[in-house]
């Protein structure tokens, strides 16, 4: 059973966000009335600084340590059409405080005004800057900015760029095409998406585009060369078997992969480390997974066996 700080939330995003719009102008105006408004003060961790300024000539965020070891990009969500780079400050600063390391939240391109590929471009850009710098590199990034994760690094694979140590999709978009059947069974246990936004945010966002492209729809690529992957998800939300069909790629071409899944949660739940019981309790399994990919005798190695998270939370572990 959910707490009830996560419980209040669930209906707060029912009664504000989830909304049926096929109005393509109409959704654009609601999401980012929602989702660029303070969700509440996301306060930086002690020992972390904030400052802005440009990668790749993106403008975005740093967050970072006095002496930080690790570069994290991350990515945020929004759809592709909103976002605000605030929300993540603390989720990020935590990230930065367990890691020492500093984190860059790029303000990339959204549409409808610059649609797909704009910010695949942008998020690649400012990776193939950022790995320039001998400090070893996280991508991270949730629901969009977890579609742009995947996709990212099949686009450095692509180009045969150096992989990042490891990254971690938060309920990734990972399928265009819209075929997953959870994007249906779960448009009413969602609280903060349907499968009729998800429909029209995409199109708008594509533009016309190839939904089948593995850089709209990363689930269509072959995953053989990429870094390991962690994975977080709710059993009730629209992207559920976005998230476990991008594990089964990853399972496919042998990359060491885990799923972190938990009941009765929000979209991107983990993201909320300010709010949730459940997210704080669970960053800590976060942390550690990563550091154990970012430890260089343990990259590679895929573990097999199922470990209990805490009591409702489940990491699945690829064998």
């Amino acid at each position: 059973m959910a707490s009830i700080p996560t419980t209040i939330l669930k209906l707060l995003f029912r009664a504000g966000m989830k909304r049926d719009i096929r109005d393509p102008d109409k959704l654009v105006r609601h999401l980012r009335r929602v989702m660029n408004a303070p969700l509440a003060p996301s306060l930086l961790p002690r020992g972390v600084r904030l400052k802005r300024g440009k990668v790749a000539g993106i403008a975005g965020h740093w967050l970072g340590t006095a002496d930080p070891q690790i570069t994290i990009l991350y990515l945020h969500g929004g759809a592709f059409i909103g976002g605000r780079l605030d929300t993540y400050h603390h989720f990020c600063g935590r990230l930065a405080h367990a890691l020492n390391a500093r984190v860059f939240l790029p303000d990339y391109r959204l549409a409808p005004e610059h649609p797909f590929p704009a910010a695949t471009d942008d998020a690649f850009n400012v990776y193939r800057e950022l790995i320039a710098d001998p400090r070893p590199v996280v991508i991270a990034g949730d629901s969009a900015g977890g579609n742009l994760t995947l996709v990212t690094l099949l686009r450095a694979r692509d180009q045969l760029l150096k992989m990042p140590a490891c990254a971690l999709a938060i309920s990734p978009a990972s399928d265009a095409r819209g075929t997953l059947m959870s994007r249906q069974a779960n448009s009413d246990s969602d609280t903060m998406l349907s499968h009729g936004m998800i429909e029209v945010a995409t199109d708008i966002y594509l533009a016309g585009a190839d939904p089948a492209h593995p850089y709209a729809s990363p689930i269509t690529a072959d995953f053989t060369g990429l870094p390991p992957l962690l994975f977080t998800v709710s059993s009730e939300e629209c992207l559920r078997d976005d998230t476990h069909a991008a594990a089964q790629c990853a399972r496919d071409a042998g990359v060491p992969v885990q799923v972190l899944e938990r009941d009765d949660m929000p979209h991107v739940w983990p993201v909320f480390t300010f709010l949730l019981p459940e997210a704080k309790q669970d960053f800590p399994t976060i942390v550690r997974i990563l550091e154990k990919y970012l430890t260089s005798n343990n990259v590679g190695k895929a573990p097999s066996q199922t470990v209990n998270a805490s009591d409702s939370a489940i990491v699945e572990v690829a064998s």
